[in-house]
């Protein structure tokens, strides 16, 4: 069960790259891609930008917005060493909330908070997420490109997870052509600045199921320069059997996907099963809740568990299939505390809603389907 976006209209998978030749002007402070332009329903936008000016956004946006449909809600993330202490809410068009969070630029970590607020403000609303990434390049001297990759990678994953539609743009000038690559590499389709549409650099299979990309690789493993004769893509090699369920007991933390739409994913521990290859994961139970509803309309889910150490080392797998509830006698029979002891803890948010309120079920996910991916590197432990 692959994550649809519920931008209606697009059959796009995965997220866009449009290289810029040079920096965005100032008149085109608010990106126009995010705009919905099928006018076929609610849609809410978001821009992260280096633009210190909250009021030239909101400006930006009021001008737009007088030719175009407007979104049902809009929010800015300003990665800007220059923070005031809180976030802020404007209106602007007819009545349109805009947000603004101001992040220092070298706070990753407060950058995908943000994000994760919005995603969940808007969760089981209705309508689209469209999201543009601009200015990515003023992040660089605040951060290794290694390790802003990785940040890109996982916020590309974790926003397409929620449905999002999702864009960048990139000024190749602005870095050297080894993190162009390597940046490159996370984007499914490329477009450039003359609006032709480039061969895609990345696995769109791989990209649009949550699992990383893999940027440009010399032979020892380091991501090597465009332009060096060892220039090469490291390709993502199949997991067996074995290393899946290797990998599957070592982990225990991964990100549960429901069906149905728009799409909707939580992050959850589980336990494993090797012997009859299954996996049990406990989910709360209480009025109004989104899991429950989501399974009483289907039993099917895909869990996505990785590990990502760098670009050359990384692992991942992708669990298809049904989920069924266990009763406390069933689940004391199948040992399902035993295979649950080595999981990894899922962050709970304890302050949301009153525990008497919520109570937990075990649930088996029976796979009807598991692959695995990984990268030629290996990782610390796994033998690989």
């Amino acid at each position: 069960m692959e994550p649809q976006s519920p931008h209606r209209g697009s059959d796009v998978r995965g997220p866009v790259l449009y290289v810029e030749s040079e920096t965005l002007g100032s008149e085109e402070t608010f990106c126009t891609q995010v705009f919905d332009d099928d006018r076929r329903g609610e849609y809410r936008v978001v821009q992260l930008t280096s633009v210190r000016s909250f009021d030239s956004l909101r400006e930006s946006l009021a001008a737009q917005l007088r030719r175009i449909d407007d979104p049902s809600e809009a929010a800015v993330i300003i990665a800007t060493p220059e923070t005031p202490e809180e976030a802020t809410v404007t209106r602007v068009g007819e009545e349109v909330p805009l947000y603004g969070f101001w992040v220092e630029p070298d706070d990753l970590t407060g950058i995908s908070i943000a994000f994760s607020r919005l995603v969940e403000r808007w969760e089981g609303t209705e309508g689209s997420m469209k999201i543009c990434l601009r200015d990515v390049e003023s992040l660089l001297p605040y951060h290794d490109p290694e390790l802003l990759y990785r940040f890109l990678n996982t916020v590309l994953a974790t926003l397409q997870g929620a449905g999002a539609s999702v864009h960048a743009h990139l000024t190749p000038d602005a870095m050297d052509p080894r993190t162009f690559r390597m940046f490159r590499s996370l984007f499914t389709r490329v477009v450039d600045a003359d609006g032709t549409e480039l061969d895609g650099s990345s696995d769109v299979d791989g990209a649009a199921r949550g699992q990383p990309a893999s940027p440009a690789s010399g032979s020892d493993g380091e991501p090597a320069d465009a332009d060096g004769d060892l220039a090469d893509r490291v390709s993502p090699t199949r997991m067996t059997d074995d290393e899946i369920d290797s990998f599957l007991q070592s982990e225990g933390y991964g990100v549960l996907a429901f069906a149905g739409e728009p799409p909707y994913a939580v992050p959850i521990s589980y336990g494993f099963d090797p012997a009859n290859r299954l996996l049990y994961v406990q989910l709360s139970r209480y009025d109004g809740s989104e899991k429950r509803a989501r399974l009483t309309e289907s039993s099917e889910v895909s869990l996505v568990v990785t590990r990502y150490r760098r670009p050359d080392k990384w692992r991942s797998v992708v669990v298809d299939g049904t989920v069924e509830r266990l009763t406390a006698e069933e689940a004391r029979r199948r040992n399902v505390f035993e295979a649950y002891a080595d999981s990894s803890l899922a962050s709970v948010d304890v302050f949301t809603r009153d525990p008497a309120e919520v109570a937990f079920d075990w649930y088996v996910l029976d796979p009807a389907e598991t692959s695995g991916r990984r990268s030629v590197g290996s990782l610390d432990g796994d033998g690989g």
